[in-house]
């Protein structure tokens, strides 16, 4: 077996944009001087995102991976494939062309944003491949070489042989499975189980899509109670599977506002009991949606009758948000060096307590839509 994960830390050896060599030996894994170089950041990220078809959006800095991150990560991995496949498979170095993508029924992970792509063609740069693919030979002769875990490693080390000519980024480190080693089943568990583990923020799409793949494939092994076996594997409770189980039927929107924390886990459950369809016509209304009138709303109403019922506790909510609106509104909030003097207007409602919180800005939303009724707004101001 040939492996470089006990390379010990190195210096970038880019062509430094400042002409200095950069000691990192003293940095944790995934930080670097060089990539701190905005000019060089971009470059790498351009590379990156040219290799996706739709790459995604830009978001906020990932954080820098530790050690000890990337070996618990490993841990689990390793424990995956000894439960799916024994002890089975070798490592190997093999060409980066004779690697194949993941399919795409099985790899519906979202796509991984481009700053943690950078960061982690830096630490790979820097201190050599720390987790190695997955693949399985496509035929006996092993021309060919079906990606398991791994499809961003690759990309990256594409990257890196496109910036630095080094021909050490044409081949890469993998658990190879022989031709026929694994069944077609196996073979789609470990690509979803290692995405699973794998990823540091997984999306509610991510963890729906992992759970459902995990119970489509104890179902056809005939397994029982896979409820709780999928539960029991994926580290999680079984109530907590049987909810991300059903939100696999949600439409991409829903799943989006979900993700922003703009409707809760339960709300969007009860809207993956219903088609498609109905979902449509549902986001199209999504300022009205509220837990209340969507969990008033059994799962079971047949689909020509949602709208209608949700139409109907819309407008019943909307009376009621008029008739206690008269509980009054902020005149005033002063801000003063150690806090706030708050002047309110209005009758506080019955069996009620006044709360003055913050909330996240992700939480923000659904607290608003589910609590509207109490909530005591700020007076409008006319703009000048």
């Amino acid at each position: 077996m040939s492996s470089n994960k006990n390379n010990s830390m190195m210096g970038i050896s880019f062509v430094d944009l400042s002409g200095k060599n950069e000691d990192t030996s003293s940095m944790p894994v995934g930080v670097s001087n060089r990539f701190e170089n905005e000019e060089f950041r971009e470059m790498t990220r351009r590379r990156l995102m040219g290799q996706n078809s739709a790459p995604a959006e830009t978001k906020a800095e990932a954080p820098a991976e530790t050690e000890a991150a990337i070996q618990e990560t490993t841990a689990k991995t390793d424990k995956i494939l000894t439960e799916i496949a024994g002890s089975t498979g070798t490592y190997q170095l093999l060409s980066l062309d004779a690697l194949v993508p993941t399919p795409d029924e099985w790899n519906q992970f979202s796509s991984i944003s481009n700053e943690k792509k950078v960061l982690m063609a830096d630490s790979i740069y820097r201190n050599g491949l720390q987790q190695p693919l997955v693949v399985r030979a496509l035929d006996p002769e092993g021309r060919q070489y079906q990606i398991l875990a791994g499809n961003t490693r690759k990309s990256i080390y594409e990257v890196l042989y496109d910036l630095t000519g080094e021909e050490k980024y044409l081949s890469i480190e993998c658990k190879v499975y022989a031709y026929q080693e694994l069944t077609d089943d196996q073979a789609r568990e470990i690509a979803s189980d290692t995405n699973y583990v794998q990823r540091a923020n997984l999306t509610g799409r991510d963890k729906s899509f992992a759970v459902r793949t995990k119970l489509n494939i104890l179902k056809k092994r005939g397994e029982k109670q896979i409820l709780e076996k999928a539960a029991e594997q994926m580290g999680m409770k079984r109530t907590a599977a049987f909810s991300w189980n059903k939100m696999a039927n949600l439409i991409p929107a829903f799943f989006d506002l979900f993700d922003e924390g703009r409707i809760s886990q339960k709300t969007a459950t009860r809207i993956a009991a219903w088609n498609h369809d109905v979902q449509e016509e549902l986001y199209m209304r999504s300022e009205q949606i509220t837990e209340d009138v969507i969990m008033a709303i059994p799962a079971k109403t047949p689909s020509e009758l949602v709208l209608g019922r949700f139409q109907e506790l819309t407008a019943a909510s909307q009376q009621e948000q008029a008739e206690v609106r008269q509980i009054g509104h902020i005149e005033s909030l002063e801000e003063q060096e150690n806090g706030y003097t708050i002047h309110l207007s209005g009758k506080a409602p019955e069996a009620s307590q006044l709360v003055i919180m913050y909330l996240p800005n992700k939480k923000a939303k659904a607290f608003r839509n589910k609590y509207q009724d109490f909530i005591i707004e700020a007076p409008e101001t006319e703009t000048p």
